[in-house]
C-alpha cells in the first residue's frame, strides 16, 4: 500500500512540473526516513524471572529479539531490566549485540539492573530508571570452598575491555563504569557544578597540579563497588527518569498501543528450568543410570532403555540449547556407553574398557554442564565451576548404584515386571531338561586348555580328549590357556587359570 502511494505522489510531482506548476522540493532525508519508519517499539524483559538470573538461554533469547526488530524495522528496542545479574559470557554475548544493533536501544530499570545487568544496560544507546531503582555493583566473582571471592586479573582483564568499549561506543565515563565493577578503585568527580568530569584517584594523583581540577565529590571510595539509585545517576547525568515506561514513550512520541512486548517462546522457558535446576538434573541422571543398568541387566530393549534414553536426551538437549553442550559431548557419551558394552559383552572383567566408559560417560556428563573456557580449566573460579558441576554428577551415579542394589532387584520381583524383564521359567513338563554331572565321574583336579575364550562361558579339552562346557572363576581366560577344574556345581564345572609352571 505505501508503495502505491509513493508512486502516485511521484506521478503527481512529475505531472505539475510538466504542467509548470512552482518546481516541488524533495523533503529533508531524515523525515522521509521518519515516514517510513514503522512506527513500533519492542519490549524485551530481562528479569530474574523468580529464581533464575542472567543465562544463556535468556541471552540468545534477547539476541533473537534483537535480531528481529532490525529485520521488521522497528523504531526502538527498550531492554526491561529487573535483575541481580548472571553469567558473564551470557552478558557479553548480549552486550556484543547491543553494541552493534542498528534499531536505537533503551536499557529501562524497572526495579534494579544489578552486576549483568547494569552491564547490559550500559550498552545501550539510553538508559532511563523509575524512581527508587538501583544500578551497579557489577564485580565479576565466584563461588569457592572459602565463599564469594573476586575473580582473578586475568578473568576481569577482558570484562574491563567490554565495559571500556561500551563506554567509549555509547559516550559514557569508563571511570564510572570503573566503580561499578573495580573495587580497587576511587572514583571522583571533578570540575564545576555544571561542566564536571569523572576520574579515578589514581588517575587524578598522576595529572600536574596545575591541571588537577577541584573534586567536586566522591562517588565510591576504595575498597567500595559503586551502585547508585536513580536519583543519584540522573544528578550525575548518567540515565533519566520516568514514572513508568508510558510516560517514557510520550517523551518520544510513541503510546502503549505502538508497544510490541515479546517474551520467551514455552519451549525456551521449558529448557530453562530443565537445564539450570541442579535437582532435575541430578534425577533425570538417576533415572537414566538406572534404566541403563537394568536394560543391561535384562537385554532386549524394553521401558527401562527407552526411560534412559529419553533421560539423557533431555540432559543434553536443554544444555544444548542453553549453550553448555554441543556434540563433542553427546559423541562422548555415545562413546561411554558402547566401551560398557564392549567390556559386558566382549571383554568380560572390569578392565580398561569398562573404566575407560566410566569415565567417559561421568565426564560428558560434567562437560555438558559447563561453559566452554576455550582449553582447559586454568583459574580457580574455572576449577569451581567444574567442581559445581561434578557435584551432582557423582551424586546421581551413587544413588544410581544405591538404587540398583536396593530398589531395582524389588522391582524386578513384582509380577507385571517379571513377565517384561525375566525369560519365561523353564520347566520339565516344558521339555527343558537339565544336564548334570555324572556324580561319579571325579572331575575336580582335572587338567587340560581351553578350546575359545572363556567369556567367562566356553568349552575345555581333557587330557583324555573330552570337551565339556565350563564356566571361568576369574573373568576372562584366553584361548589355549592351561585350566584346572577345582569346583562342580550342579551342571556348572567352574575352572581356573593355572599359574605358569604350576604343577
Amino acid at each position: 500500500m505505501r508503495t502505491s502511494l509513493l508512486g502516485l505522489t511521484s506521478g503527481l510531482v512529475l505531472l505539475a512540473g510538466f504542467l509548470g506548476a512552482a518546481p516541488q522540493t524533495d523533503p529533508p532525508a531524515d523525515e522521509t526516513a521518519a515516514e517510513e519508519k514503522p512506527a513500533r517499539v519492542m519490549v524485551i524483559p530481562l528479569s530474574d524471572d523468580e529464581d533464575y538470573m542472567v543465562d544463556q538461554v535468556q541471552a540468545e533469547f534477547i539476541i533473537a529479539a534483537l535480531e528481529r526488530a532490525e529485520k521488521e524495522n522497528f523504531s526502538r528496542v527498550i531492554l526491561e531490566i529487573d535483575t541481580f545479574g548472571g553469567y558473564v559470557f551470557s552478558a557479553r554475548e548480549m552486550t556484543e549485540k547491543l553494541l552493534r544493533s542498528k534499531v536505537p536501544t533503551t536499557a529501562f530499570v524497572k526495579t534494579k539492573a544489578i552486576s549483568a545487568g547494569a552491564f547490559v544496560a550500559w550498552a545501550c544507546d539510553e538508559i532511563v530508571m523509575r524512581p527508587l531503582t538501583t544500578m551497579g555493583d557489577a564485580q565479576v566473582i565466584m563461588q569457592t570452598a572459602q565463599g564469594i571471592e573476586a575473580a582473578p586479573e586475568k578473568s576481569v582483564s577482558v570484562y574491563r575491555d567490554d565495559w571500556e568499549k561500551a563506554s567509549s561506543t555509547k559516550n559514557r565515563p569508563f571511570a564510572v563504569a570503573r566503580g561499578f565493577f573495580d573495587i580497587d578503585r576511587e572514583i571522583l568527580q571533578v570540575g564545576t557544578e555544571t561542566d564536571f568530569e569523572f576520574t579515578t584517584r589514581k588517575d587524578y594523583d598522576r595529572l600536574p597540579e596545575a591541571e588537577r581540577k577541584p573534586i567536586l565529590n566522591v562517588l565510591c571510595e576504595k575498597g567500595e563497588l559503586l551502585t547508585m539509585h536513580a536519583k543519584e545517576a540522573e544528578g550525575y547525568g548518567l540515565v533519566t527518569i520516568h514514572e513508568d515506561m508510558e510516560a517514557y514513550l510520550a517523551t518520544l512520541g510513541f503510546t502503549m498501543d505502538q508497544v510490541v512486548e515479546v517474551d520467551m517462546e514455552t519451549n525456551q522457558t521449558i529448557l530453562r528450568y530443565l537445564g539450570m535446576n541442579p535437582w532435575i538434573f541430578l534425577v533425570l541422571t538417576l533415572i537414566g543410570l538406572n534404566g541403563l543398568y537394568m536394560e543391561l541387566k535384562a537385554p532386549g530393549f524394553g521401558i527401562p532403555g527407552l526411560t534412559a534414553v529419553v533421560c539423557f536426551t533431555v540432559v543434553f538437549g536443554a544444555r544444548y540449547f542453553l549453550g553448555t553442550a554441543d556434540t563433542f559431548e553427546m559423541a562422548l557419551f555415545v562413546i561411554g556407553l558402547l566401551l560398557c558394552l564392549v567390556e559386558i559383552f566382549i571383554l568380560p572383567g572390569f578392565g580398561v574398557a569398562g573404566i575407560s566408559g566410566l569415565v567417559c560417560v561421568f565426564g560428558a556428563l560434567v562437560l555438558a554442564s559447563l561453559p566452554d573456557f576455550g582449553g582447559l580449566p586454568e583459574y580457580d573460579w574455572q576449577w569451581e565451576m567444574v567442581s559445581d558441576a561434578a557435584t551432582p554428577v557423582l551424586g546421581s551415579f551413587v544413588l544410581s548404584i544405591v538404587v540398583f542394589i536396593t530398589i531395582v532387584p524389588l522391582v524386578i520381583k513384582i509380577p507385571a515386571a517379571k513377565r517384561n524383564l525375566l525369560p519365561n521359567e523353564m520347566t520339565a513338563d516344558k521339555g527343558f531338561i537339565i544336564d548334570t554331572v555324572p556324580e561319579h565321574d571325579n572331575l575336580i583336579g582335572r587338567q587340560g586348555m581351553a578350546r575359545g575364550d572363556l567369556r567367562p562361558t566356553g568349552k575345555m579339552a581333557l587330557d583324555d580328549g573330552r570337551l565339556l562346557d565350563v564356566v571361568s572363576d576369574g573373568g576372562f581366560i584366553a584361548d589355549g590357556a592351561e585350566v584346572e577344574i577345582f569346583s562342580v556345581d550342579g551342571n556348572r564345572i567352574i575352572v581356573r587359570q593355572r599359574a605358569a609352571g604350576a604343577v
